[in-house]
C-alpha cells in the first residue's frame, strides 16, 4: 500500500473515509461504521460541454416547433427529419444517401425513409452517378427552393433571438473562441 491506496490486480482499494455515524462523539459498537463522506461541493456553473449541448438542444427544439408550424404549399407539415435532410442535401448536393446519413449521424434506413418522403413531395431527386450508374446522387429541386428560403429565414431569426442583448464585439470574440474549440477537437488524438 502506497499513499493509502493498495492495488490488487486490476482493482484499486481506497481507505474508508467519512465520519462516524451519529457525529464525532458517537460510540462505535464492534467494527467501525462510517457514514458517507460529505459530498463534494456542486458547481453552480455547467461544464462547457453541457452548455454547448443545452444550447444545441434549445435551438433545435425552437427551430423544430417553428418549422412544424410553417405553412407548406401542399398543406403538409415539415418534420424535423425532413427539414434536416432537406438542408443537408441542399448544403451537400450530389452526395449519396450514405454520405448524407453519415453527416446527419442517422442510419441508412431512416435516411432512406426521409429521402423517399422528400422525393414524393418533389423536393429532392435521385440521379444516377455518371461514373457509376448503381450510385444515386441527391439533389434538391426547384420546388424545394421556397421551403429552403423559409427555413433559411427561420434559422436566421432563431440565431438573432439567441444573441439578443449580447454586444457584437462579444459575439465576435465568442465566435473566434468556438472556432478555436472546433479546431482543437478536429485534431486527432495521438
Amino acid at each position: 500500500m502506497a499513499d493509502g491506496v493498495s492495488q490488487t490486480g486490476s482493482r484499486i482499494s481506497l481507505p474508508i473515509t467519512g465520519r462516524p455515524k451519529g457525529g464525532p462523539n458517537a460510540k462505535m459498537a464492534g467494527a467501525e461504521q462510517y457514514a458517507p463522506a460529505t459530498p463534494a461541493p456542486t458547481f453552480e456553473r455547467r461544464s462547457f460541454a453541457s452548455q454547448v449541448s443545452l444550447i444545441t438542444r434549445l435551438l433545435r427544439k425552437r427551430f423544430d416547433e417553428r418549422a412544424r408550424a410553417m405553412a407548406l404549399p401542399n398543406g403538409e407539415t415539415l418534420t424535423r427529419a425532413q427539414w434536416r435532410m432537406l438542408g443537408a442535401i441542399h448544403l451537400n448536393e450530389g452526395s449519396t444517401q450514405r454520405e448524407v446519413a453519415e453527416r446527419l449521424e442517422i442510419g441508412p434506413v431512416a435516411a432512406g425513409q426521409s429521402i423517399d418522403r422528400l422525393e414524393q413531395s418533389k423536393w429532392v431527386e435521385r440521379r444516377a452517378d455518371p461514373a457509376d450508374r448503381r450510385v444515386k446522387r441527391l439533389y434538391v429541386t426547384d420546388a424545394a427552393l421556397p421551403v429552403l428560403a423559409q427555413l433559411g429565414l427561420l434559422g436566421n431569426s432563431e440565431d438573432q433571438r439567441a444573441i439578443v442583448g449580447i454586444p457584437s464585439e462579444d459575439m465576435r470574440r465568442l465566435t473566434t473562441l468556438l472556432d478555436d474549440v472546433i479546431a482543437n477537437l478536429r485534431v486527432p488524438e495521438r
